[in-house]
């Protein structure tokens, strides 16, 4: 996927880019509007104070501010999708464990070289606990997300920076490369906007797979591998407690009813003709809205919608998987049945994204116990354990469990390394065959680990 030319939407969440509108993402700043206060514990209600929930950190802490300077400073160019570079280039990285070939490995220490002021503010960036980008929620439809792209390849090129300093045998460099990207995905936590919350599950999945890269090529030092477990962890509870898809949920709410109270507005959206959808679905909804009807059973079925799918959202993986996804089916079902064009349009699609929330899970607890395997095989000979349980309770205090079943994740060793993998999205143990599209595992792999 080419992120440089995303479409972003504005604020409604991924079932409405799909539906009424995106726009195209501008790497530029938006300022955010004299801010109001909510008291503390007191949810949003409006746009106005969904962008005042987005709470602005202290000067000199906010990550956001040297990430938008990484992004600002970095040196992409359309050659770069035609050399012989991996992930934004035409080559494939070979398979874990085997040398990365000469023409990429030099592709790799050029770009990583024109990178480097880049790399400096991430970095940076990481240092920083918390963060919000300038963006002005109170906008709803008009807000723009511009920071999504640029962050998005931030973290490929923090990934490739791991991918070389690993080959190179720089242990420290490639973890600190990790935990920048890991902190790129962690400074959009608090963003209330379901699309943002999804291009951090994506980072996720980058830093995981930059770590899967790394243990093949370098055996990371120990202060590096107690780094990263804390920083895995710490995003690992994070997403157990469901908060960032929470805080998603409830500024899609906020920003459905307010689209709901703006007829005009839906409608100007729906005849811009950036939609995506087929004419005459567009034809459909212009012709219900011109109707000039009562819109409130339509505010009324999503309010209670949401408030369901926020409540369904307490519980724990895997049941949250299986309650939300059921609940949003259901009640686009009823939202059709009664006619309700709108409500039917809005919640459409919502069911897919507890499932990348889940894998977005499963790739921090795979990441979790790969770091825990690591520091056991530095403390043991260079050898793995038979099991995940031997890791408990030194490295881990209990095997992780997988959001797709419950159970712990699988393990096994093989040969000197070992498959560690969950059942992903299709729900069956495929015996750690990987993942193509929704079939298959979720896999972490190590084939032949370095000697400490």
């Amino acid at each position: 996927m080419t992120w440089t030319k995303t479409k972003t939407a504005a604020i409604a969440g991924a079932a409405f880019i799909l539906a009424i509108g995106a726009t195209r993402v501008v790497l530029r700043e938006v300022h955010s509007p004299k801010a109001i206060h909510l008291a503390p514990g007191v949810l949003p209600q409006t746009l106005e104070e969904l962008n005042a929930w987005y709470v602005e950190p202290p000067d000199g802490q906010n990550a956001a501010t040297f990430n938008l300077r990484g992004i600002k400073a970095r040196q992409i160019s359309g050659a770069d999708q035609n050399a012989d570079l991996p992930i934004l280039g035409r080559r494939s990285l070979p398979p874990p464990g085997t040398p990365l070939p000469a023409p990429m490995k030099s592709a790799l220490a050029a770009f990583q070289e024109r990178n480097r002021e880049a790399l400096r503010f991430f970095s940076q960036g990481k240092a920083c606990e918390q963060s919000r980008y300038p963006v002005d929620l109170s906008k709803g439809s008009q807000t723009l997300l511009p920071h999504l792209a640029g962050i998005k390849s931030g973290m490929q090129i923090t990934e490739m920076s791991a991918i070389l300093d690993a080959e190179n045998d720089q242990g420290k460099s490639a973890a600190d490369d990790i935990l920048m990207t890991l902190a790129l995905a962690r400074s959009l936590e608090g963003e209330p906007v379901l699309i943002s919350q999804l291009v951090r599950v994506a980072g996720v999945a980058i830093a995981a797979e930059g770590l899967n890269q790394a243990v093949n090529r370098t055996t990371l030092p120990p202060e590096s591998l107690g780094e990263l477990s804390k920083a895995f962890q710490s995003m690992e509870a994070y997403d157990v407690r469901g908060e960032g898809f929470n805080c998603a949920i409830m500024g899609g709410k906020i920003s459905h009813q307010a689209l709901l109270e703006n007829r005009k507005e839906m409608i100007r959206l729906l005849g811009a003709g950036a939609s995506g959808r087929p004419d005459a679905e567009s034809r459909r909804l212009l012709a219900y809205l011109k109707q000039d009807g009562d819109l409130k059973p339509e505010q009324h079925f999503l309010e209670t919608t949401y408030q369901e799918i926020l409540a369904a959202r307490q519980a724990a993986f895997p049941e949250r998987l299986k309650e939300v996804a059921d609940l949003v089916r259901q009640r686009t079902a009823e939202a059709k049945d009664q006619g309700l064009q709108l409500s039917a349009l809005l919640l459409s699609g919502l069911d897919a994204h507890v499932v990348r929330e889940a894998r977005g899970l499963a790739n921090l607890r795979l990441a979790t116990a790969a770091v825990a395997l690591e520091q056991f095989r530095v403390e043991h000979g260079s050898r793995y354990p038979a099991s995940l349980s031997e890791l408990v309770p030194n490295y881990l205090a209990a095997p992780p469990a997988d959001p797709f079943d419950g159970q712990p994740l699988r393990y096994r060793k093989h040969g000197p390394g070992y498959l560690l993998y969950s059942i992903g999205p299709d729900l069956k143990d495929d015996g750690g065959e990987p993942m193509n599209r929704n079939e298959g595992d979720m896999i972490f792999a190590v084939v032949t680990p370095p000697m400490p």
